[in-house]
């Protein structure tokens, strides 16, 4: 496998050819911001860029990352040249069906009905109309046994107006996309951790449906969160990207987190980045920026333990992160630069959710306020 990529500063810069060198398949993953996707002339140096048959795929971003840097309104793009490896791409439009749960089940039964030897599954999804929670069960129900997947929702940096996939090179609305990695010369690992700090007592949520919290300790969920942050309440929902949720239900062995996307004055209710079930406990989080940078540090470290001579890398951090860094967010990049080898090229985003392993190892959750890191190689034996 070759990789090269390019950071594009300007939407309207020039965008150099990537190279031809016959083999397997070739991808190219592009990561810039929403207005970037939606410039139809943008896109199409895109495509042009490309040589023929390269499968295009990639999302809005709140922030990319490439190098040891984490920027913002550029494009990342990442093109990798696969020599043993067989790949198919599948996407799903979410807007005719509001159960995101059967999208990633139909994307997944695809992509194992192609070819047998399915290895790996990268995906993304709409960012704000696609339940995260219910693809991630979508795609675990078929692909549990078969392989591991992970990916990321996509962003629309401090925003949150509309989010977009990009699908064969095709921008998409309200759509879920993936990616087949197929053979057995390819290898990834992936892992996702975060960093954060719970504060304050435990609350028991009384009324909640799916992502939206209706009720906290048998009060309106959005008084009970607002009195925690005090004047910071003033900035909702943007402040509440600084204090997400962890939640924890009986029976499960790991607490997520969840990230606050909206809030209903008039219902007093709050809407995360994945669900809340009814009957579990939740309490705020909050953040030093040293604690995210080693969560980013032991990903890196826990991806790498299965994929020792990583050729590349995919990082996807949450928009949260990013925020409550600032100008210390390249620290978490450069965290996870530090543990590739020599050579290895990284690339990822800032999303609004992230799908990679299960805190305690086992299963596949959506993960909000976590750095996921895939480390991936390609061996020619």
């Amino acid at each position: 496998m070759n990789i090269e990529q390019s950071i594009i500063a300007s939407l309207s810069d020039k965008i150099e050819p990537f190279q031809a060198e016959g083999g397997s398949a070739d991808l190219l993953l592009v990561f810039a911001p929403r207005e970037w996707l939606e410039d139809e002339g943008f896109m199409s140096r895109v495509g042009e860029a490309c040589p023929k048959g390269t499968s295009i795929v990639g999302c809005s971003s709140a922030g990319e990352i490439a190098g040891e840097q984490a920027l913002g309104e550029s494009a990342v793009l990442t093109f990798l040249h696969l020599e043993k490896t067989a790949l198919h791409t599948r996407s799903f439009d979410a807007s005719e069906e509001k159960d995101s749960r059967a999208g990633g089940m139909r994307i997944a039964e695809e992509l194992k009905a192609l070819d047998e030897d399915l290895s790996y599954v990268m995906v993304f999804a709409d960012g704000l109309t696609v339940n995260g929670s219910l693809l991630v069960e979508g795609l675990s129900e078929s692909l549990n046994g078969c392989c591991d997947f992970s990916g990321g929702l996509a962003g629309d940096g401090a925003d949150f107006v509309k989010t977009l996939v990009v699908a064969d090179g095709k921008v998409l609305e309200n759509s879920i996309v993936a990616v087949g990695f197929y053979g057995k010369n390819f290898h990834s690992h992936s892992a996702s951790v975060a960093g954060w700090k719970p504060f304050g007592a435990f609350r028991k949520v009384t009324k909640s449906v799916h992502n939206v919290v209706h009720e906290l300790d048998g009060q309106p969920a959005l008084g009970v969160y607002s009195a925690y942050l005090g004047e910071e309440a003033k900035q909702l929902p943007f402040s509440g990207l600084l204090y997400p949720l962890e939640v924890h239900l009986e029976g499960w062995k790991d607490s997520v987190i969840r990230t606050l996307l909206a809030v209903d004055e008039e219902a007093r209710t709050l809407t995360f980045a994945g669900d809340v079930p009814e009957g579990s406990t939740a309490r705020l989080m909050n953040a030093d920026y040293r604690y995210l940078v080693e969560g980013a540090r032991e990903a890196a470290n826990k991806a790498g333990e299965k994929v020792k001579d990583a050729q590349g890398a995919l990082c996807i951090s949450c928009v949260g992160r990013k925020l409550a860094m600032g100008h210390y967010t390249d620290l978490e990049v450069e965290a996870v630069k530090e543990e590739l080898p020599a050579g290895a090229v990284l690339c990822g985003f800032h999303s609004y959710g992230e799908i990679g392993p299960s805190g305690n190892g086992l299963g596949f959750d959506l993960h909000n306020q976590t750095m996921t890191v895939v480390f991936f190689e390609e061996s020619i034996a």
